[in-house]
């Protein structure tokens, strides 16, 4: 049985950034530590664990099946280390490293500046990284460990995830404000139908809610466009006649500063967003830290249309 007394525990906190970033470089910046001594860190390890734990892949790095088996209850033990020695509450000006956020680009834009700007002033030492959003697996990648905090459409349930909601967000009619239906008298169904339209799809896809919706009072729309994000669609809404079905918040990010909007002509479940994060970030400062601003800036995504 390996000793205890004979590991150092700075050495296990490198291994867990390894194995997260697989990337030496990547984990050497999230502990502070040069490359070459992450390096060497890797070195003793697979002297330690006796295992490569990182081989060369086509795309870089990957875990071998031992790192992957360590890689949750190594995170799990320092993170439970971390509570017993933890004698007060740490000054969040002192705090070093980085947290992992997943959003779809229109809270990613509309929240970005304000979280920049506040972790600015109350933690300088913190990084915020926004992952790619990936429409459907974003849990997951909570799951294993990719990202610390998520805001999803989703309320995700399980043990080790803590979901909460940020809000329900209507929607709202987007299109340019020289748009022929912006200056109509009355915005009406058959106004609004009268136009084509620009859906947003990771996948896509050409249906959504608001199509489900017209079919069950036996209307449809023509969607003429199909948008991989909200941001990629609104710089089309701002050259065209394209309209769009957007939640509200759209109109609060920099892009929609040449749009406008109108109520939308019939009824519309609006869009509920939550904030999920995982167990072992409970004790997180920094992660904490980012959750409570996320919650405070979530009123900006009930959208307020730019003078």
């Amino acid at each position: 049985m390996m000793k205890l007394r004979s590991i150092d525990l700075n050495l296990l906190v490198i291994v867990d950034a390894l194995l997260d970033e697989t990337h030496v470089g990547r984990a050497a910046e999230r502990v502070g530590l040069s490359q070459p001594a992450a390096s060497n860190a890797l070195a003793r390890a697979r002297a330690l664990f006796g295992d490569p734990l990182l081989v060369r892949a086509p795309n870089g790095l990957r875990r071998t099946p031992r790192a992957d088996a360590m890689r949750e209850p190594l995170r799990a033990a320092l993170a439970e280390l971390a509570v017993i020695v933890a004698a007060a509450p740490p000054d969040l000006a002192d705090l070093r490293g980085a947290v992992r956020l997943v959003a779809s680009d229109v809270p990613a834009a509309a929240l970005g500046a304000t979280l920049t700007a506040e972790l600015a002033k109350r933690a300088p030492g913190i990084d915020l990284i926004f992952h790619p959003w990936h429409a459907g697996d974003e849990i997951e990648r909570l799951e294993r460990g990719e990202v610390d905090l998520v805001v999803t459409v989703a309320s995700a349930s399980g043990a080790s995830l803590r979901t909460e909601p940020l809000g329900t967000y209507p929607y709202t009619v987007v299109m340019r404000r020289e748009h022929p239906a912006a200056a109509a008298e009355t915005f009406d169904l058959e106004c609004w139908l009268a136009f084509p339209h620009v859906v947003v799809s990771g996948r896509g896809d050409r249906q959504t809610s608001v199509d489900a919706a017209l079919a069950r009072i036996g209307r449809h729309r023509r969607v003429a466009t199909v948008a991989p994000t909200f941001l990629h669609a609104l710089e089309m809404l701002c050259d065209t006649d394209l309209l769009a079905a957007f939640p509200a918040g759209v109109m609060a990010c920099t892009a929609a500063a040449r749009l406008t909007s109108r109520p939308v002509p019939i009824t519309l479940e609006p869009v509920s967003l939550h904030l999920v994060r995982h167990s072992r970030t409970d004790m997180d400062p920094a992660v904490t830290l980012i959750a409570e601003l996320v919650r405070a800036g979530a009123p900006q995504l009930r959208g307020q249309e730019a003078s």
